[in-house]
């Protein structure tokens, strides 16, 4: 199947196709060269169909919810990018929520009968989708979706669906299961009950400390174990340093800010700065917990 064959066929099943989409202006970050296309599925049934055909044709894809955990070459990417942000419905039932996966975390929050149980404040602030934070196991010191994730509706090959139990999702620290085979959720059930959390205190924490308002991915290195990586390159003297207008946080020391026009290759300079200095201090190898995505 040739490119022209494939457009009109994916346009087919999920109505508007673009081409040549500049991705800086779908991430967080703020950076990125264009995707060779983007489809954007208006129903859970489309984004299978979508998947689905790309997967049989060995076409590359990539699902984006809403941009953030994510850096993309300079270069683009060379596939087909799949946005989520048409499937923003779900349901609240007397214990549980069921979100599509491109819900933003914060519209789900915004929710009278979810605010009202408190148990999921623990994601305020957060950016991004259920989908993303599902498979990334979004959360904070102390809390995570794996504490309240009931099951997930996934993809499975040829187009068909199965619901995962939480416990089958091999959740783990700032990842699961699912990122490792690359299953693309459709929806995710969460749990209403359980710890409740303060919103308005962990958002007073949030804005003190974290770098809110500016382009950033997202805290950029996973904590080792004991340790918090923020505090590492903040004693190594790295807060401050940049490359270009990629520049560490002064706020914290795990966020890296876009303060201008940063390109993807100033950013990964300044991880490969910030990753050399904290080994050669505490012999500690940190690793990324943003995506780096090839172009």
């Amino acid at each position: 199947m040739d490119a022209a064959e494939l457009h009109a066929r994916l346009a087919a099943i999920a109505g508007g196709i673009e081409d040549d989409v500049p991705l800086a202006a779908l991430t967080t970050l703020g950076v990125g060269g264009p995707a060779k296309r983007l489809v954007a599925p208006r129903t859970q049934a489309e984004l299978g169909a979508v998947v689905e055909l790309l997967e049989a044709h060995s076409e590359r894809f990539l699902v984006l919810g809403g941009g953030s955990n994510l850096l993309f070459s300079d270069r683009g990417f060379s596939g087909t990018v799949i946005a989520t942000t048409a499937l923003r419905a779900w349901s609240v039932e007397t214990a549980e929520v069921t979100a599509e996966c491109g819900v933003p975390l914060q519209h789900l929050l915004s929710d009278a009968a979810v605010a009202a149980t408190g148990a999921l404040d623990f994601l305020v602030g957060i950016p991004g989708t259920i989908g993303g934070a599902t498979v990334m196991n979004a959360g904070i010191r102390g809390a995570s979706m794996s504490d309240v994730v009931a099951s997930v509706t996934v993809l499975v090959h040829g187009g068909g669906r199965e619901i995962l139990d939480g416990d089958s999702c091999g959740f783990r620290y700032r990842g699961s299961a699912l990122a490792d085979a690359g299953r693309t959720v459709l929806e995710t059930t969460l749990r209403l009950t359980g710890r409740r959390f303060d919103r308005d205190s962990l958002s007073a924490v949030r804005r003190a400390t974290q770098p809110v308002g500016k382009r950033t991915a997202g805290c950029v290195f996973r904590n080792p174990p004991g340790m918090a990586a923020g505090e590492l390159i903040e004693v190594a003297g790295l807060k401050g340093a940049r490359v270009g207008d990629a520049i560490v946080s002064e706020i914290h020391g795990n966020f890296i800010e876009n303060q201008g026009h940063a390109t993807s290759d100033e950013i990964r300079s300044l991880i490969d700065i910030v990753r050399r200095k904290v080994y050669k201090g505490f012999r500690v190898l940190l690793e990324l917990e943003i995506e780096v995505v090839a172009g």
